[in-house]
């Protein structure tokens, strides 16, 4: 008998991992690919940045900035790559 294979899971913000590196910044990545930051305001509230430095939003907690960043779309190209217009392009 054969088994069907197994349908990928999607990735859930819990498959993040974040690190607090200084007071009021957190950086999260997931498998060791950068997902982008949080970075706490002068007025307490927290702005969500994603892995191009691309402000998601500002939200009034951790958790709230967090999973925004956790479920925010991947880059549509390596971040090596990021910026360099000329990538693919004959010269």
């Amino acid at each position: 008998m054969n088994d069907p294979a197994p349908t990928p899971q999607p990735e859930h913000p819990s498959d993040v991992l974040w690190a607090c590196v200084e007071d009021g910044f957190h950086v999260g990545s997931r498998g060791g690919d950068f997902l982008g930051y949080v970075d706490r305001q002068p007025d307490g509230r927290f702005r969500a940045f994603d892995a191009r430095s691309t402000a998601l939003g500002d939200f009034s907690t951790l958790n709230e900035a967090t999973h925004a960043v956790g479920t925010a779309s991947a880059p549509t190209m390596p971040l090596a790559n990021a910026g360099d217009s000329r990538i693919g392009t004959a010269e």
